[in-house]
C-alpha cells in the first residue's frame, strides 16, 4: 500500500474577492476620496453589492437625481409665482393686486412708484 503524503504550499492564494481598494493609501488627497468612498459605501450598504451592481445602482440614482434637479429648475420659478399671487390673494383678498404687498413690505413709498415697479415686474416676467 503507497503512502500518501500531503504537500504544503509555500504560498496562500491570492483573497477572493480582493479586498486591495479598501487599504488606506499614503497621499493626503489619497485618504480624502477613500474616507469619502468608504463612507459612502458603507452607509448605504455598496459594500456588500459586486461591482457591476454598484454602477448599475448609481446610474439609476443619477439619473433619478437629474430628473429630480431639472424638474425643480424648471418648474420652481413658476410654481413660485403661482405661491406669491395666492399669498397676496389669500392676505388682503384682491386676486393679482401686488401693489398692495410691495407696499405693506415698504418697498415701495407712493402709489404712482408702486405703479411703475408693478408695471416694470411685469414685463419682466413676459
Amino acid at each position: 500500500m503507497p503512502s500518501v503524503t500531503a504537500q504544503i504550499p509555500t504560498h496562500l492564494p491570492p483573497a477572493k474577492p480582493d479586498h486591495e481598494f479598501t487599504k488606506k493609501p499614503s497621499s493626503r488627497l489619497g485618504v480624502f476620496f477613500w474616507r469619502w468612498r468608504m463612507w459612502f459605501e458603507s452607509t448605504f450598504v455598496f459594500s456588500m453589492l459586486e461591482p457591476w451592481e454598484k454602477v448599475m445602482l448609481l446610474i439609476i440614482i443619477s439619473f433619478l437625481f437629474l430628473l429630480l434637479g431639472s424638474s425643480v429648475l424648471k418648474y420652481l420659478p413658476q410654481h413660485l409665482r403661482f405661491l406669491r399671487g395666492r399669498a397676496v390673494y389669500y392676505l388682503w383678498g384682491q386676486d393679482g393686486d401686488e401693489r398692495l404687498l410691495w407696499q405693506w413690505l415698504g418697498l415701495v413709498g407712493d402709489s404712482a412708484n408702486a405703479i411703475q415697479v408693478t408695471n416694470s415686474s411685469l414685463l419682466k416676467e413676459l
